[in-house]
């Protein structure tokens, strides 16, 4: 079966109400879909969120999709995934998130095509359901309390959007889990935003509140930053910024420099990098779990599948933010009793609306 056309289109998604970190305010979850269709009339979809910090943007990924990976993609056989995927690499490097949206969309017409989900496409199903981890923004500790104790009356675990202001953070944190109660699963991300010494107050005060997980807490290219707050922190260290590439993960797992790996489809490149990382993580007894920012259900039910087939991703991973926005195209992917179930249907297992 030939790959007889890739189809692009920018989406722009607005939040429901805003998300702030510490490095961004988004009101808005702009991203590329990607359409592939084969000569037989199947067609498959893909999907990136891509904002100016991840390095690239809709209108960067659209030119490299069009323009660099389209002529060697259009053509070629479709049950030759890997070897396109590896032909993509040698053609161009960098460009992750126009990378995974293109082999996302390949992957869901390949397993459209064979009347199967994509999970079996990928090796068969580990487990049936995805818990789900839900951001909170950064704001005042009562209201951070308040849509805190609402997500958790929902079943779902908490990722807490930190300032990079100890003084404030830590109220902040102590708001929720006052709120919330010892039983709720607490992360909290500081996207890059402390320096060792200060991330390591703040990791002391962390674990008198109970929180499991301290994320990206200095910026992604300080390794020996990370690796000194890893070293002095009573809670768990994960790497999300400072993994962009399986090179990456290997250094950090290989260095012992952190305790888990957050990552994704369209953060590293593909759904083979994010095996490479799990697997990884999974022989060396460090956490690998997945996560996404908000955009179209596409990307996170990718997600979705390759979590329920790869032992090595966690159980309980940061999806589901697709509830966040308006506007998205597709159905068929929900969150219920804090958990998303692995779709059943072909390919990803979601459906057009039609625009």
């Amino acid at each position: 079966m030939k790959i007889a056309e890739i189809e692009t289109r920018a989406l722009e998604m607005p939040y429901t109400k805003p998300l702030v970190t510490a490095t961004n305010n988004f009101t808005v979850a702009r991203g590329l879909l990607v359409k592939a269709v084969t000569d037989a009339g199947v067609e498959g979809y893909g999907y990136s969120d891509l904002f100016p910090r991840t390095g690239e943007t809709p209108e960067t990924a659209r030119h490299v999709i069009e323009a660099v990976l389209k002529p060697k993609v259009v053509g070629r056989e479709l049950e030759e995934l890997a070897r396109i995927r590896a032909d993509m690499d040698h053609t161009l490097t960098g460009n992750p998130r126009a990378k995974a949206a293109l082999e996302i969309a390949l992957y869901d017409a390949l397993a459209r095509s064979a009347h199967v989900p994509l999970n079996l496409m990928l090796g068969g199903r580990y487990r049936g359901e995805i818990k789900v981890i839900k951001m909170v923004s950064v704001g005042a500790p009562d209201a951070m309390a308040e849509e805190a104790k609402r997500l958790a009356s929902d079943g779902l675990a908490l990722k807490l959007k930190m300032s990079g202001k100890l003084a404030e953070d830590l109220p902040r944190v102590a708001a929720v889990r006052n709120a919330v109660g010892d039983g709720v699963f607490i992360k909290v991300d500081a996207n890059e935003s402390y320096d060792a010494k200060t991330a390591i107050r703040l990791a002391r005060g962390l674990a008198d509140h109970g929180v499991e997980i301290f994320e990206q807490p200095v910026p992604r290219d300080q390794f020996d930053a990370l690796w000194e707050v890893k070293k002095h922190s009573p809670v768990k260290i994960e790497a999300d910024q400072s993994v962009r590439t399986v090179a990456d993960a290997q250094m950090l797992v290989k260095n012992r420099m952190v305790d888990g790996i957050n990552t994704g489809i369209q953060k590293i490149g593909g759904i083979g990098e994010v095996r490479r990382i799990a697997e990884l993580c999974e022989l060396n007894g460090i956490r690998c779990a997945l996560s996404n920012t908000a955009g179209s259900m596409v990307g996170d039910a990718a997600a979705v599948h390759l979590a329920a087939s790869t032992p090595g991703i966690a159980p309980l991973c940061e999806l589901g933010e697709f509830e966040v926005i308006t506007g998205d195209p597709f159905f068929g992917l929900t969150v219920e009793k804090g958990a998303i179930s692995v779709p059943e249907g072909e390919g990803l297992g979601v459906s057009l609306r039609g625009f």
